[in-house]
This record gives C-alpha cells, structure tokens and sequence, in this order.
C-alpha cells in the first residue's frame, strides 16, 4: 500500500517526498510525462494524490493534463482513493470554471470576459473603462498577463510580435485591480480545512497585475528560496475562510491555495484557485508551520484508513 503522486514537475514535488520519506511513508512517484501505465489493467491500492499544474506546457509537457484525466478516469472508475481528483484537475487547468465556480459560493472575482480569436479579444476591450489586463485560462506562472490603459494598447499588442495565445485558445481580458495594501494573499487548505494564510509583497508589480504578482517574476515564486516576499500572517482570521471550505467541498478539493487581493475600498476579489499548490520554505521556517510536511500527514493518515 503506497501514496502515488501524480505530477509534472520534480523540483515543486521533490519537499513532499522528502516529508514522506521522514514518515516513513512508501510512495512512488507517476511523474505523467515519464511514467508508462497499462490502463487496461486493474490500478495497484492505494492514495492517489493530484499535482498537475495547468502551466505544464511551459516545461515543455504539453498533454500531461489530458494523460492525468485518463489516468484520473481509470483510478475513479476502480474506487481508488483519490487526493485532487477529476473536479481539481478541470478547475486547475480552467479560470472560466474556477470563477464560475467560486461565484456559486458568492465569492467575488474580477470582472472577467473570455475569448477565442484576436477579434473577439479586440472586441473585449469596448467593455472596459478603465484599466484592464489580459491573461490566459490556462495558465499557472501568471502566463499571459500584460496590462493595458485602453484599447489602443491592446491592438498594438495582439497585432504585434509579442503576441502570445494561451494553450487552450482562451485569452481572459478582466478588470484590473490595484491591491492596497500592496500585498496579495494566498490561502492555504488541507483536507479542505485552513491550515494558514501568506501575504506576498506586491510592491515591485508595477506593470504587472499585483494578482499574480507571486506567479509572474521568479522572485515571486513560492518555491524561490528568498523568503522576504512571504509571510505567513500569525491569527489570520477572515470570514472569506468558510467560504473558501464551502466552495473546495463542493468542488471535491482537498488540497488547495487560493489567492485573493483588497482594493482601494477594502473590497477583496480571488482570482486563482491552485491545486498544487507550493509553500515558500524559508516564510514557514520563521512561523513554524509546514506544508508539505501536513500534507504527507495527510497522504499518511489516509493510507492508514485503507
């Protein structure tokens, strides 16, 4: 009986591992670009836990999310236990369904409008009076998200070299959103339930929406080993929080970082749901919390219940 993780990217899944391996916890690794699985055969028991990031393109691994909801289908079909399943991957590889589905619980987002082709993006940018950005739908590392005063900006970009379709064909134009303070947050979940939240120092975003400020620099990567951007907020308490619970039931997703900005007004808006999610080692060092340390709790604790 062993935890399967199933992902695309060794180094975001390497913390996890090493948590396992202290815990004495068997695991084998189903990286979804290298492993060779015969689905007509009958899955091994076990936890299957779901890392696939939506910006696997990006490392050059293009259809790992399609082979991960094969792979989702066959172990669902056999009643195995699945951490992330099917509903995490089509939310993570989909802000059109993410905001959707954060709406149903009444949970404020952007004003988003989603297009196919440069002409309806160009077409977009009529509804909008102030300043908007562009970003993809299937995204991950802020991929795509470029800030525009008006219209005119916009046609020079999409007519332009720079020019940069999202992997699916759906380009997001959507309100944007000056954060103030000049912080995003992001909280995390675990087994649905908050396990902390972490504020990230948006200040250097100038030309860049302060909404994926810690997804679009590489100093801004929670993975980065610079911890001065993070900092996990002691006694954070928030009524966004059950909200937040409510909408990952719902949805079937136990493991989860979403991230939320407060405007000039104190208004907050979530704009992304990350259902692989990565925790900044250095930020949890000084709070004392851990992440993938709770995680491999977890993965162990429900092995145990097999």
């Amino acid at each position: 009986m062993k935890a399967y993780i199933i992902h695309e990217n060794d180094e975001w899944s390497l913390p996890l591992k090493e948590q396992l391996q202290k815990l004495s916890v068997p695991f084998e690794d189903w990286h979804m670009a290298k492993v060779n699985l015969n689905t007509a055969s009958i899955p091994p028991h076990g936890v299957f836990y779901n890392r696939m990031s939506a910006s696997s393109h990006s490392r050059g691994h293009r259809f790992a999310p399609e082979y991960t909801a094969v792979i989702l289908n066959w172990l669902s079909f056999h009643n195995r236990r699945i951490i992330n399943g099917e509903n995490a991957l089509a939310l993570e590889i989909s802000k059109s369904l993410q905001y959707k589905k954060l709406n149903e619980q009444n949970i404020k987002t952007p004003k988003s409008i989603f297009c196919s082709g440069k002409e309806n993006i160009l077409a977009a940018a009529d509804h909008f009076t102030k300043s908007f950005i562009t970003k993809h739908n299937r995204a991950g590392r802020g991929l795509g998200v470029k800030l525009f005063q008006n219209k005119i900006e916009l046609e020079k970009y999409v007519n332009g070299d720079q020019f940069e379709d999202s992997i699916d064909g759906i380009t997001i134009l959507q309100d944007y959103i000056e954060a103030d303070p000049k912080v995003v947050t992001r909280v995390e979940f675990i087994n649905s339930k908050f396990y902390y939240a972490v504020q990230v120092d948006a200040s250097d975003s100038f030309e860049l929406c302060p909404a994926d400020a810690c997804n679009v620099e590489a100093q801004f990567c929670p993975t980065n080993p610079d911890g001065n951007k993070f900092m996990i907020v002691k006694n954070y308490q928030n009524s966004l929080i059950e909200k937040y619970e409510k909408f990952l039931k719902a949805n079937h997703i136990e493991i989860a970082g979403i991230e939320y900005m407060l405007d000039k007004n104190g208004q907050s808006f979530t704009y992304d749901v990350n259902t692989n999610t990565n925790y900044n080692s250095i930020a949890e060092k000084k709070a004392g919390q851990f992440g993938m340390l709770k995680i491999a709790q977890f993965l162990k604790a429900e092995l145990e219940k097999l």
